[in-house]
């Protein structure tokens, strides 16, 4: 795969399903995460063209950091993947300001930068795709998720507005809309967006590689083909 693709949030978790996924197929891959040493260890499994870096979403310097690298090790930036996200479940009423402030920092205001020093360097290319992984937080209304759907429901609104703005420079963009996926997101929470008796995440929810073959798909489509929204649910039975 001749492409290079800069993930965020590529420590762990889906993220890192994404990085073992893309450098399978042979992309050359620039990685962010605030757990550094963690994210050493997934850059040097991936192998091959894999540069990992520092990166908290919440700050735009180091979003703009991450694409720069990109660009001066391969020379270009051809997928972005605005994966990084926090969340805290909990009723309206319980809800902390300091949590509610981190989400916003981190999953609209990370993706809105990521997004907006990704499209910097494509509209001079004149292509690109950029991926912001979103939730079916930001499409279904569920408990305890009040500041956590905020949150997605904004990613899907900038998502939208996106790819109108980035079609003039012919570049793509996508929404990841996922259900539960199976990772250690889910351990030690005491507020779930599910009935925990009847469900199990890691028996039921979906396996993050799988996930990772989907948005893999989606960055292999041709340039022409724009893929607006990609959802991805678990079958529960």
């Amino acid at each position: 795969m001749d492409r290079t693709v800069v993930i965020t949030g590529a420590s762990r978790g889906l993220g890192e399903a994404l990085a073992r996924t893309f450098a399978r197929a042979g992309a050359r891959l620039v990685l962010g995460a605030r757990d550094v040493a963690r994210l050493e260890t997934v850059a040097h499994e991936c192998g091959g063209d894999t540069i990992a870096r520092a990166c908290d979403v919440r700050e735009p310097t180091q979003l703009r950091a991450l694409v720069a690298t990109a660009v001066e090790r391969f020379g270009s930036l051809d997928v972005m993947i605005n994966n990084a996200g926090f969340s805290v479940y909990g009723p309206l009423l319980d809800t902390k300001e300091a949590d509610f402030d981190e989400m916003l920092a981190t999953n609209v205001k990370g993706v809105y930068f990521g997004c907006q020093a990704a499209l910097r360097v494509m509209r001079e290319a004149g292509r690109g795709l950029i991926v912001n992984v979103s939730s079916i937080a930001g499409a279904r209304h569920l408990p305890n998720e009040s500041a956590y759907g905020a949150t997605k429901w904004a990613v899907q609104g900038l998502t939208g507005v996106l790819q109108q703005e980035a079609a003039a420079f012919g570049v793509r963009v996508t929404s990841l809309v996922a259900g539960g996926i199976a990772t250690p997101f889910w351990d030690g929470r005491e507020y779930v967006p599910f009935p925990r008796e009847r469900l199990d995440p890691a028996r039921d929810f979906m396996d993050p590689a799988e996930v990772a073959e989907v948005v893999l798909d989606v960055a292999r489509k041709s340039d022409r083909f724009v893929m607006p929204e990609v959802m991805c649910l678990p079958l529960i039975r």
